[in-house]
């Protein structure tokens, strides 16, 4: 347990990362908001471009390389050189399966699905994000780069309820590993883990209601970078 535990174990407390919400900025929080708020009820390419537009923006993916000069900007998607549309060509249809697969789910509060789902759901849902998660590497990867922090963060766009956001250090240092499944599946367990052990559900910690608990865990996941 290495994101919602300290180095001694002790699960950080309800207060402790309320704080690191509160820190991380309203800016975060806004574009959670609203690409949750999109996602709500299904997804269609219109809905995919402009999550991703909006995310990779907000995460300062769009000021070089791959994604640069991509802009959300009153409504609208600028997509200059065809980036998202690359990536919706590969996923768009795995995509909008996996969002039909967890609406079809018995699960009342969507913002904390990856824990409410059954085991069984929770497998096929890491395996899927896996799936798309390498066949995005093939667009996202560059000279110096092999794609893995575009490719998550892609996903985290599109599915803010179930896939984390990756960067570079935490690839190297926290998780060790590029099987996207496995960290998927780390992350619910230490998710119910945290809840367990301190009797509290991991979204009473956001006193905004802007949260999905995913994105919680990424608040924590980028105090814990080495």
């Amino acid at each position: 347990m290495k994101i919602l535990f300290d180095k001694s174990g002790r699960p950080f407390s309800q207060r402790e990362i309320k704080s690191e919400l509160d820190i991380f900025g309203k800016s975060y929080k806004a574009t959670m908001n609203n690409i949750t708020q999109r996602i709500q009820q299904g997804l269609t390419q219109v809905i995919f471009f402009e999550n991703v537009s909006q995310l990779m923006a907000n995460f300062k993916m769009t000021r070089k390389g791959l994604f640069h000069g991509i802009k959300y900007l009153n409504g609208a998607v600028q997509d200059p050189n065809g980036q998202i549309a690359a990536c919706w060509s590969l996923i768009g249809s795995d995509a909008i399966n996996l969002k039909k697969y967890l609406l079809q789910q018995n699960v009342s509060n969507r913002k904390r699905i990856l824990v409410d789902l059954s085991a069984q759901a929770r497998n096929q849902v890491s395996s899927d994000l896996w799936i798309m998660f390498k066949k995005l590497l093939s667009v996202c990867m560059s000279e110096g780069s092999y794609g893995l922090v575009a490719a998550s963060k892609i996903l985290f766009a599109v599915f803010p309820d179930i896939a984390l956001p990756i960067d570079t250090v935490q690839w190297k240092h926290l998780f060790k590993t590029v099987d996207y499944g496995d960290i998927t599946s780390f992350m619910g367990d230490e998710i119910i883990s945290w809840e367990n052990q301190t009797g509290k559900q991991l979204d009473s910690c956001d006193s905004s209601g802007d949260f999905t608990l995913v994105s919680i865990y990424n608040v924590m996941a980028m105090k814990a970078r080495p």
